[in-house]
């Protein structure tokens, strides 16, 4: 069963999944149609929807707004031409920014659903993304860009064939792919311009890395040198600080050898003094009992 599912995948025997969407990215019943049409969360493929003016249709809306018949217009071939070409380089030049470009290819079919689509395939899927994420939403011409992932990856089954070998009975409004052709001279041309033009912003990238990478290294520095400096000073603060002290202290210390020292009485002298004070009172009371006596007796 398994076999089976996977061999009819994106046939006309699947009656599931849509195989005009899985082939070329685009149903003529858009929402409307009874199948699924799986969207892409990643693809090297991007799709921008109508971006591209078709002469012939806008030859009939002018008609229209002068008031003529649209059956009678007529296309200036080589304009149309020059028109094209100067379209496919600018589109080109543009996407080739991303990155290298595998194919692009502008839709020539007048269908509603087809008109004006191009396809563009890059060489990784995370370029593709890039171009989407830049390119959508953006203006061209007058047109917002609407770019979305298309499931188409081989143009080999998306392409008319018949429309390659000029004969295709459906004209314009074929359900495959109408690629309008373009000379390979052209192509390899710009393919070259894209890729020194991506080698040059490359170059200027690195620059801009390596400018940027030495201004860091050198704040990384100057900051080093300042938290230095700082760390030095504060050390310097602190030893003056300490020397201050030490100064204070020795001032002090001068002025205390300076000042006389007292002597520390001692308890032996005055021991010695307070007995010999003693003892001459002593005498004195003595001697003066002993003459008082003497007077009494020659009395």
């Amino acid at each position: 069963m398994a076999k089976h599912l996977a061999r009819i995948h994106g046939t006309e025997e699947d009656k599931v999944n849509c195989p005009f969407y899985f082939k070329i990215g685009a149903c003529r019943h858009a929402d409307r149609c009874s199948r699924i049409h799986h969207r892409p969360a990643f693809s090297p493929t991007i799709l921008i929807k109508h971006i591209f003016r078709h002469p012939i249709r806008e030859a009939e809306l002018k008609a229209l707004s002068d008031g003529l018949d649209k059956d009678q217009v007529e296309v200036d071939k080589d304009k149309a031409t020059e028109d094209f070409l100067q379209f496919f380089e600018n589109l080109y030049e543009e996407l080739g920014k991303f990155g290298r470009i595998e194919s692009l290819h502008v839709c020539d079919n007048l269908g509603d659903h087809m008109i004006g689509h191009v396809y563009a395939k890059f060489s990784e899927e995370e370029e593709a993304s890039d171009a989407l994420n830049i390119m959508d939403g953006r203006y061209y011409d007058g047109r917002k860009m609407e770019v979305e992932f298309s499931p188409v990856t081989d143009f080999r089954e998306a392409r008319c064939r018949d429309f390659d070998e000029d004969t295709c009975n459906r004209g314009g409004f074929c359900n495959f792919m109408h690629i309008k052709p373009v000379p390979m001279c052209l192509i390899a041309s710009l393919e070259d311009d894209c890729e020194e033009e991506r080698r040059r912003e490359d170059m200027k990238r690195a620059e801009r890395e390596h400018r940027d990478r030495s201004r860091r290294k050198r704040r990384h520095r100057e900051r080093q040198r300042c938290g230095g400096r700082r760390k030095r000073h504060s050390r310097h603060d602190g030893d003056s600080d300490e020397e201050r002290g030490n100064g204070d202290d020795s001032d002090t210390s001068r002025s205390r050898s300076r000042s006389p020292k007292r002597r520390p009485r001692s308890y032996s002298r005055s021991r010695s003094r307070s007995m010999s004070r003693s003892r001459s009172r002593s005498n004195s009371r003595t001697s003066n009992t002993k003459t008082g006596e003497g007077n009494k007796d020659e009395e």
